[in-house]
């Protein structure tokens, strides 16, 4: 299968699926009742362990260490339960903008650019999925050290029970049971961080292909110029940058929904990343001491944070970027060797017009209505 939009889609709905998030597709792939059952029951287990969680960062008796990290992730987990709930309660909606997203363009899309496409979700998505489970994978390394060397529990999700001080089997079974779940989770939670990077990328990728389209017609009207009447390659011309300025306005009403739905995730995502990783820098300050495991921990833990933000500003900065160019691809479509006609409303100078200037509007992504989503963003943070 060759490279489009509506393959990445349905590959990552897949995903999403297969890690119990639900179909969010509706590309042949249906929740069956066994199916929702077992999302119902890992949800609930996911739901009763950030429930142990914050009754540890509240009540829990455990020595500085294993209360700082009682209270970092209860926050974190928090937050990502929060966003996923959010994908839940706009499922129809995400649906829905991934069909339109899937079929607009899908006639003008080239393979090269979606290769670029492909290759840029694969790697940035990839790579952030390697340093989350590097992290996690770490912590379970850091705990048995200390089993082992010092004689303290295995802790790795930091839950009120079982108490820090029971070192029955029981309370073993039931922490190795908390970090073996606490990896699973981390499939639909990586879905639900995911979701508005790919539909980013996907959208700045529709801009570099609309401003090919352009070019593309351009040439296509010089070479029409050679076999045929100005006044007929004119007449394509302009049918041909009114379709531009439709695909345009279709682009900028899934940019609008897209921030719509995925807008307060990706605000909560700018709060968790700059809070949790100054707290995280902080504690490195304070510790200047730590073993080899214990550091690559934090690092990695860090890592995936900014990771995760710049994935996110990055490619919202990207959308801005890409349309900023699309004014420029409109006003060189070659509009300027058509012979020149009495100005009337269907003019291809009124229409080129019309297009520059709807497209010179800056488009921004925003945080919570105040801070944009952009390169300069992540920068300063």
């Amino acid at each position: 299968m060759s490279p489009s939009t509506k393959s990445l889609l349905s590959v990552f709905c897949k995903y999403v699926y297969y890690a119990g998030a639900g179909d969010f597709l509706c590309d042949g792939v249906k929740e069956s009742k066994i199916y929702r059952i077992y999302t119902l029951v890992s949800f609930s287990v996911y739901f009763i362990m950030i429930l142990l969680e914050n009754l540890a960062a509240f009540f829990g008796d455990f020595p500085e260490v294993e209360g700082k990290s009682a209270v970092m992730f209860s926050a974190i987990h928090d937050i990502i339960l929060i966003k996923m709930f959010i994908v839940f309660y706009y499922k129809s909606s995400i649906i829905q903008l991934n069909n339109e997203m899937a079929s607009v363009m899908s006639d003008i899309e080239e393979e090269r650019v979606m290769k670029r496409q492909q290759n840029k979700v694969l790697w940035g998505i990839g790579l952030y999925v390697i340093t989350v489970y590097l992290s996690l994978i770490s912590y379970g390394i850091e705990s048995l050290r200390k089993v082992i060397v010092e004689g303290t529990p295995f802790y790795t999700v930091v839950t009120y029970f079982p108490s820090y001080y029971d070192h029955s089997f029981t309370a073993s079974t039931c922490r190795v049971f908390f970090y073996m779940t606490w990896l699973y989770k981390m499939l639909p939670m990586i879905a639900a961080d995911c979701m508005p990077i790919i539909h980013l990328i996907v959208m700045a990728y529709k801009f570099v292909t609309l401003c090919n389209y352009y070019d593309r017609i351009r040439r296509n009207f010089y070479n029409n110029l050679k076999i045929m009447n100005n006044q007929s390659a004119t007449r394509t011309l302009k049918l041909q940058c009114l379709r531009g300025i439709l695909l345009h306005q279709k682009l900028m009403f899934l940019v609008e929904e897209i921030h719509r739905i995925f807008g307060i995730i990706m605000s909560l995502q700018v709060c968790e990343s700059s809070a949790v990783a100054v707290l995280l820098l902080l504690r490195l300050a304070l510790s200047p001491h730590m073993n080899l495991t214990n550091a690559f921990m934090t690092y990695t833990f860090v890592g995936s944070l900014f990771f995760l933000l710049a994935l996110n500003l990055w490619n919202a900065g990207e959308i801005t970027y890409q349309a900023s160019l699309l004014s420029n691809a409109m006003f060189y479509c070659g509009w300027h060797v058509c012979e020149m006609v009495e100005p009337t409303h269907n003019d291809i100078r009124c229409i080129v017009l019309v297009g520059c200037a709807q497209a010179q509007k800056p488009l921004i992504l925003k945080a919570f209505g105040i801070q944009d989503l952009s390169y300069s963003t992540f920068v300063s943070v």
